[in-house]
């Protein structure tokens, strides 16, 4: 099972060989910025209110860190499955916060009450209730203030700061570099991811920013070696800061 795995992820990896010398799709002559509303539908089919693969295991790994029937903030919410399935699992209490409409729609179907904001004007943050648990999952890369945002928002968290972001140091990023490409990690818009982190990047950056690192989780990537050689080959980087 665990090589079928293996032979199975490294096949969709090395499907996005031609993304080491070309790029997505896109018009850059219509002169349209970041929708994220867009970008929302064309990562995930709307009609579809289960958890991807990719949330799933990441919400399980959070299963871990956090307690049954904490108070959770969830930047990002998107369709509110993340919400909807910890407060299956440990009874949580969640909301939502999105910037796109369409996502607290489905949040709402999902039984998930949602605050629509923009989570990159940092007056507005104010207005956000406190809670014990803030998730940000795979947001923090599209902010080109990532320190301010955390440093204005850790006052609402009474327990920890909970962060996602992708692994600019997976293999076939790196791949990427070497034929010349940086590393590509948007959907709809390039404009989408503004800051990256490696590993060791996150756990720099994190103490840099007068946080205490107290925990970082790897998942996702190609199996077995994500095992042996995380910081290589896990896709994603969880992580937990407490001022």
């Amino acid at each position: 099972m665990i090589i079928k795995d293996f032979l199975y992820k490294l096949k969709q990896d090395f499907t996005y060989l031609p993304s080491l010398t070309k790029y997505r799709d896109y018009n850059a002559n219509n002169g349209v910025g970041v929708n994220y509303d867009k970008y929302w539908q064309k990562r995930f089919r709307w009609d579809e209110l289960a958890l991807s693969n990719w949330q799933k295991q990441r919400s399980d790994l959070v299963l871990k860190i956090i307690e049954p029937n904490s108070k959770i903030l969830d930047c990002g919410c998107g369709n509110g499955s993340v919400l909807k399935y910890l407060k299956e699992k440990i009874n949580i209490s969640g909301i939502g916060v999105d910037i796109s409409e369409d996502a607290l729609i489905k949040a709402k179907k999902n039984g998930i009450d949602g605050i629509k904001m923009d989570i990159t004007n940092l007056d507005s943050l104010n207005d956000l209730p406190e809670v014990d648990y803030i998730l940000g999952f795979e947001i923090i890369e599209h902010m080109p203030n990532p320190e301010e945002f955390i440093n204005k928002i850790q006052n609402k968290a009474r327990i920890a700061l909970i962060f996602s972001v992708p692994n600019t140091g997976y293999y076939i990023q790196r791949l990427r570099l070497l034929f010349g490409r940086f590393p590509q990690q948007w959907i709809s818009h390039p404009g989408e991811h503004l800051r990256f982190w490696t590993v060791k990047d996150m756990e720099w950056w994190v103490k840099a920013i007068g946080f205490k690192l107290d925990k970082i989780v790897l998942y996702e990537g190609l199996p077995i070696l994500n095992k042996i050689f995380p910081k290589l080959f896990c896709q994603g980087i969880i992580v937990k800061i407490k001022k």
